[in-house]
């Protein structure tokens, strides 16, 4: 389409890339666009150099019969650089004297041998608006006469040398060959005997005999190579060498002298196979006991015969199997030995740090009972004077704003205290058939109307199986209420929450999961995450994870926290089956 409207307009705009795209493609040398006389639209070599080719005998013979037209014709030098300079010089060879050849006084040849197609460009009405025409220079161009080599002879060398070979003659000198010289370089440039070429150049006959090529004779035919109007230009050869045959004569007289040779050979061997017999066995046995005590186990002897050696063999071959055996059993056994004690020794390492957790835990429970009790009633007077005062207090007066201070941050010491006194009671569950899955929804009915919850969107996810739990409501509530607020203030009130709840068969509980995709916890902090009074917020007494942490413990269920730096935190807390009623 691109190339009928060029032609049709002359609009070269679009055509450019397209006849070069063309041009890679089909590896040509020559693309150019003529329209109906001839006239160059487009050259892709030399797109600046119009002209006219209405001349050209390929051109010439699809503008009158207006169907595709092909070629080989000789492209004087001249009309090569005006293609391309590079193509002049691909076609430029200085002549090699050859032996046997007719004697010339050309010293170089710089015409080019192109092979030439063109195609008619029509309308979608059928129109001819134009000629399409490519070439391919064949001066320098191995791709045909490799082929045919490859095609026909495989590849085949012998002694070194190409067993099959492929020339293109231009007139009588080489332009394309896969022939070598003395040096092993292609023979550009060198000449067809004279004998040969008297019979297929002058006369137009087909030579199919014997003949020196180069540097050595080959059996081989050449046909004349024709343009368009049928006058002979060059030449396609091909050759197969000589030598291989000439060889094979001379292999043949010695085939006699060969049998005689083996006839003696074959005496000594047999007697050399007799003695090899007899020694081999006991040979093998010896290095297989060597390697045996070596704490190898060699593969078995093979020994066929029915004697005492082949009897010998068969119980050596017997005991190797029974000791590879019993070593591969043993092997066997350490791995199992060494498996069961590394998942003893995380068993023991998990009792370990769950044990000085709870020892922790006890030990700061009664110390903040202590202190909660001793500090309770002395902010309990604070409080209660501080109000009143508050309360005597005119809008105007300058002590107003020092009593409101000293009412608020009281309030704050008695919320820790209340959380030191949750902390140190344990308060033994009161448990009760609960819905867990209504907890959830009673949490964040609570939650849902917090400003802090304005702008984080909440999925829940919940077992549509109806599983109940023996469990204290309250304090079911406060652990998803703790770990829902972590989980919005982590986001800091913006972001996702994700709760989910299942019934795990393999691990004989049902599992609860809050995530967030919040900032995630530092690495170098999680270990401490369940630590009563440890905070990574300014705020805050530290104690909501330790409680929660006491809270399931004492369900007999398990908390645990999993955390990537960057893309957010779930909590999951898991109850044991014995605990789970499940509803069909």
């Amino acid at each position: 389409l691109i190339i009928y409207e060029a032609a049709r307009t002359g609009d070269m705009t679009r055509l450019g890339p397209e006849l070069q795209r063309v041009q890679a493609a089909e590896q040509l040398d020559i693309l150019t666009l003529t329209d109906l006389h001839g006239n160059v639209l487009y050259r892709t070599s030399n797109p600046s150099a119009k002209g006219n080719q209405g001349t050209d005998r390929v051109i010439r013979q699809v503008l009158t019969l207006q169907v595709p037209a092909a070629g080989t014709e000789i492209v004087p030098v001249d009309q090569l650089r005006f293609e391309s300079d590079s193509l002049a010089d691909q076609a430029y060879m200085e002549i090699t004297p050859t032996p046997y050849a007719t004697a010339t006084p050309r010293r170089f040849t710089n015409h080019g041998m192109v092979l030439k197609a063109a195609a008619p460009v029509f309308t979608p009405d059928n129109q001819m608006v134009g000629v399409l025409w490519g070439g391919v220079l064949l001066n320098r161009n191995y791709e045909i006469v490799d082929k045919i080599r490859k095609t026909v002879f495989k590849d085949e060398v012998y002694k070194g040398s190409e067993i099959g070979t492929a020339t293109i003659f231009q007139d009588d000198v080489r332009i394309s060959t896969n022939v070598t010289d003395k040096a092993g370089r292609r023979a550009i440039a060198t000449r067809v005997s004279a004998q040969v070429a008297h019979q297929v150049l002058h006369r137009g006959q087909t030579w199919r005999d014997r003949a020196f090529v180069v540097n050595d004779w080959y059996i081989s035919a050449y046909s004349p190579i024709r343009d368009v109007n049928g006058s002979i230009i060059g030449m396609l050869y091909v050759g197969i060498l000589e030598r291989p045959y000439r060889d094979s004569l001379w292999r043949s007289l010695f085939v006699f002298l060969g049998i005689i040779l083996l006839a003696v050979i074959l005496v000594g061997v047999i007697d050399m196979t007799i003695s090899h017999r007899i020694s081999r066995p006991v040979q093998s046995m010896a290095e297989a006991m060597q390697r045996l005590a070596r704490g190898e186990y060699p593969p078995k002897i093979d020994v066929r015969s029915n004697d005492e050696i082949g009897y010998l063999a068969q119980n050596f071959n017997k005991m190797s199997e029974e000791l590879a055996s019993a070593h591969q059993l043993l092997v066997h056994s350490a791995e199992t030995l060494e498996r069961k004690v590394g998942e003893r020794t995380a068993e023991l390492k998990n009792m370990q740090d769950h044990l000085i957790q709870t020892e922790k835990l006890a030990a700061l429970g009664k110390l903040a009972a202590g202190v909660a009790h001793e500090i309770n009633n002395p902010l309990t007077g604070i409080l209660t004077n501080s109000s009143l005062m508050l309360e005597d207090c005119g809008e105007e007066d300058a002590r107003r704003s020092d009593l409101q201070t000293i009412v608020d941050e009281t309030l704050r010491c008695r919320k820790i205290v209340k959380g030191l006194l949750d902390f140190a009671r344990q308060t033994p569950p009161h448990k009760q058939l609960i819905n867990l899955s209504e907890v959830v929804e009673d949490v964040l009915a609570l939650v849902r109307n917090q400003a802090g919850f304005r702008d984080i969107s909440v999925t829940t996810r919940l077992d549509p199986t109806p599983c109940s739990i023996m469990a204290d409501r309250d304090q079911m509530r406060q652990v998803i209420l703790n770990i829902v607020l972590n989980a919005a203030e982590a986001m800091a009130g913006r972001g996702e929450l994700e709760i989910s709840s299942s019934v795990e068969q393999k691990d004989n509980g049902i599992r609860l999961a809050i995530r967030d995709n919040g900032p995630g916890i530092p690495d170098e902090v999680k270990g401490r995450i369940f630590e009563p009074f440890f905070t990574t917020k300014s705020t805050g007494t530290g104690l909501g994870l330790s409680i929660a942490y006491g809270i399931v413990e004492r369900h007999g269920g398990e908390i645990s926290i999993t955390s990537t730096w960057g893309k957010g935190t779930t909590v999951s807390l898991t109850l044991p089956l014995h605990s789970v009623l499940s509803h069909a």
